[in-house]
């Protein structure tokens, strides 16, 4: 299991890369309308032919807040269900919560602004479902708090949760894996649990809020694609440099967008929501369309 960087290393270079966002020149990146619609085909080997065109849309990092944009939310949804997804991957962090690497209590939990949120993205659905992982920032927040998460998104949108799990989509007699774990920071996320049980061969797609789930995959899981979001795409991405700090044992290399580890890929989404300051430098909020192929 990773540890948790430092307070004072995410504190420090935090704050190092949003003071050069304010001072810079840079676009903020924080209404509704600047919201990017990223289009990704995946190849995936040996996936079956009724799944051929099958598309995902992926939304991530809402960080609900008294900060929090209700626009992006809107936005957001609207994004996703003008692709006519089959599936929807809600993919952690609903709220902010509570956070940890500073001292006291920065956000607390408040189910007022996670409801907004919700209201805000209305009308979210799939054919074959919505699917949802839980971030650090949910789990931060506290037992009660997952609970009410989970309740909430659950009433709004049918989500199905996936909690060291999987869960089989079939097509046509034709069948894939959707697979997801707590958050890799958390001791109870188990990517052997949410394999338990499954195939080898099989098609399987790992949802994850934090991509560095990467470390814990085993050669007989034959893993497809990992979907993630928790790193904001940066946020604050500098010019040469790219993101003051990332918070993954990996520096860069899980940043965004896709990224290949043999057969095995990884789409790293933006996100939507900010944390700590209603700031996304060159990094715009992301809903993000993975189309099988």
């Amino acid at each position: 299991m990773a540890e948790l960087p430092t307070r004072r290393q995410l504190l420090k270079y935090g704050l190092r890369g949003f003071v050069a966002a304010g001072v810079g020149k840079g676009v903020y990146n924080t209404t509704a309308n600047q919201v990017v619609l990223e289009k990704v085909d995946v190849k995936i080997q040996n996936l079956p032919k009724p799944f051929k065109g099958f598309k995902i849309a992926v939304l991530s990092d809402f960080h609900a807040s008294m900060i929090a944009n209700n626009g992006l939310f809107r936005q957001s949804a609207r994004l996703a269900m003008s692709q006519k997804p089959d599936m929807i991957a809600l993919t952690g962090d609903f709220v902010t919560g509570q956070t940890k690497f500073l001292r006291g209590s920065i956000g607390e939990f408040n189910a007022g602004y996670m409801t907004q949120s919700i209201d805000a993205m209305a009308g979210l659905s799939a054919p074959e479902g919505v699917f949802g992982v839980l971030g650090n920032h949910d789990f931060w927040s506290g037992p009660a708090a997952v609970s009410t998460i989970m309740e909430a998104y659950t009433r709004a949108f049918g989500v199905v949760w996936l909690r060291n799990g999987n869960k089989m989509v079939s097509r046509a007699g034709e069948s894939i894996h959707v697979l997801g774990v707590d958050d890799y920071w958390q001791d109870s996320s188990s990517l052997s649990k949410a394999c338990k049980g499954l195939e080898t061969d099989s098609v399987k797609i790992v949802l994850s809020h934090n991509p560095d789930i990467n470390d814990e995959v085993a050669p007989y899981m034959k893993i497809d694609l990992i979907i993630s979001g928790h790193t904001h795409g940066g946020q604050v991405v500098l010019p040469f440099i790219g993101q003051p700090i990332v918070p993954s044992r990996f520096g860069q290399k899980y940043r965004a967008g896709l990224v290949r580890d043999g057969a095995r890929q990884t789409y790293i989404t933006g996100g939507i929501s900010y944390l700590l300051a209603p700031i996304r430098f060159n990094c715009p909020p992301e809903v993000t369309v993975i189309t099988l192929v």
